[in-house]
């Protein structure tokens, strides 16, 4: 039972949508001098110009909490590899997200007797990744929204919420705008698998954090 109950961390982890593992600080390109003092990023939605960003792969990640036995929780983080934002302040129902996200961890807390990525728990070989699309995105007061969509995890795909939050607005090294968001959402591992230890696992919380550059 621990054993299964192990690999099932792995399937709880990986849903997923939209994340953003941010360096102690952002170096420049070898051979381009120092940059100079950068400016505050900016709380203002508007201060972002409307278009499509994509995400900065260096400043993304997916962190799943999976409650273990009602003592305590076990967490890993998945790394993102591609996502675009079309970004609209003035229409925020114009707004849209996709997310994909690599199924494989790249971090746990403990070395699984029964690999999170093996055909035993996620089958990273079948179902390499997770992708979360946005249908409806609803802004609310203190820079937060809540984004409707539907997550496809293991090849099925089910309805789910992530609770965002805009970080802040600034530009690149390079000067590109720059949007960075946080968001959280649960997801009940027992849609999108009908093997016992997905019901005892549950729902888990899944925090995203992401940086978006203008393209």
């Amino acid at each position: 039972m621990r054993r299964a109950m192990r690999s099932w961390i792995g399937v709880a982890a990986v849903p997923l949508c939209l994340a953003g593992f941010a360096h102690a600080q952002d170096r420049p390109p070898a051979g381009r001098p120092q940059p100079g003092p950068m400016a505050p990023a900016s709380k203002d939605p508007s201060a972002a110009p409307a278009g499509t960003y994509h995400v900065d792969l260096e400043h993304a990640s997916a962190v799943a909490r999976v409650l273990h036995r009602g003592i305590s929780y076990s967490v890993l983080r998945f790394g993102v590899r591609d996502g675009t934002l079309v970004w609209n302040p003035a229409r925020p129902s114009a707004i849209t997200l996709a997310v994909t996200v690599d199924a494989k961890p790249f971090y746990a807390p403990i070395v699984y007797k029964i690999l999170p990525e093996g055909p035993q728990s996620l089958d990273v070989a079948k179902y390499p990744d997770a992708k979360f699309v946005s249908t409806a995105v609803r802004v609310k007061a203190g820079n937060r929204a809540t984004i409707d969509g539907r997550l496809t995890l293991m090849g099925v795909t089910r309805p789910v919420v992530i609770n965002a939050e805009l970080v802040g607005v600034g530009r690149s090294m390079e000067g590109a705008s720059t949007i960075g968001f946080t968001g959280t959402m649960l997801v009940d591992t027992s849609q999108f698998t009908q093997q016992p230890m997905a019901r005892m696992v549950g729902t888990v919380t899944v925090v995203l954090d992401a940086e978006f550059l203008k393209q």
